[in-house]
């Protein structure tokens, strides 16, 4: 094949991609409650273009060749740190920390219909389960008020809100934002 028949098949190629993608998100589209529906149009044309843009670049997204290990005194083995033992105001400097988990993608490459921390994996828990339970082990342990903020996809904030009742007696507060908004 020559350079030109692989710049036109290339091209072809790109156009039935975008082609698709359009299609799909005008799926999703109809699926938005009608006091969404504008905001969740104007996402998926952000989501659109980005996309387009993604297709229209050329080469690697990475320059491998620029990447360099750390430093080695940057990595140090958990039982050093482990020996230097917790800070004596570990309360105050945890009261600063937050936990942010991207809760956006559906779990339907994994059979399931809704937010993947939604799965089951362990003793019947799920992983947003398992996240609260951490959390709340740390709270209750050294008297803090870590918060757990999640980042939703407008595929999974619904689904997400009506859960997260279940966790109103555990002594972790709970955000939820939907990305890019």
């Amino acid at each position: 094949m020559s350079q030109d028949g692989a710049s036109q098949f290339q091209e072809v190629i790109r156009q039935e991609l975008e082609l698709s993608v359009k299609k799909e998100l005008e799926k999703i589209l109809t699926t938005a409650s009608s006091h969404e529906f504008e905001h969740t149009k104007k996402d998926l044309d952000g989501f659109r273009k980005l996309f387009h843009r993604f297709l229209q670049e050329k080469g690697p997204s990475v320059d491998w060749g620029k990447i360099q290990r750390p430093p080695e005194d940057s990595i140090q083995p958990y039982e050093k740190i482990k020996a230097r033992g917790l800070p004596d105001n570990i309360s105050s400097v945890l009261n600063k920390l937050v936990v942010v988990k991207l809760n956006g993608g559906l779990g339907t490459s994994m059979g399931c219909k809704g937010p993947k921390s939604l799965i089951g994996v362990r003793n019947e828990n799920t992983f947003l389960d398992l996240t609260v339970q951490q959390i709340e082990h740390l709270n209750k342990t050294y008297n803090t008020d870590v918060p757990l903020v999640l980042m939703n996809s407008f595929n999974t904030d619904e689904d997400t809100k009506k859960i997260l009742q279940k966790y109103n007696h555990c002594r972790v507060k709970i955000y939820t934002f939907n990305q890019s908004r």
